[in-house]
């Protein structure tokens, strides 16, 4: 267990360690709650834009890994289902 401290302003530093291992970092939004005397921090999803462009549904997030190697094993796989026709 971590131990942290307050400082003059009331605010904690999380380590980077627990920071990374959260995937955290300075831009990242955290709900507070108080729950039976503990403090309970968790981070928040950031919310999806979204928009119409040109009458189709937009939305713009963080892409979830690394986009080429997505790509790459969707390919594959298609290949692979035709293949096996």
């Amino acid at each position: 267990m971590e131990q942290l401290s307050l400082d003059r302003f009331g605010r904690i530093e999380i380590p980077e360690k627990i920071r990374q291992q959260l995937g955290i970092n300075n831009e990242t939004k955290l709900s507070l709650k108080v729950e039976n005397g503990q403090l309970i921090l968790k981070p928040l999803k950031p919310e999806l834009e979204t928009y119409y462009e040109d009458g189709i549904l937009v939305f713009q997030a963080e892409p979830i890994g690394n986009p080429e190697t997505i790509i790459d094993d969707l390919r594959t796989e298609r290949i692979n289902e035709l293949i096996s026709w």
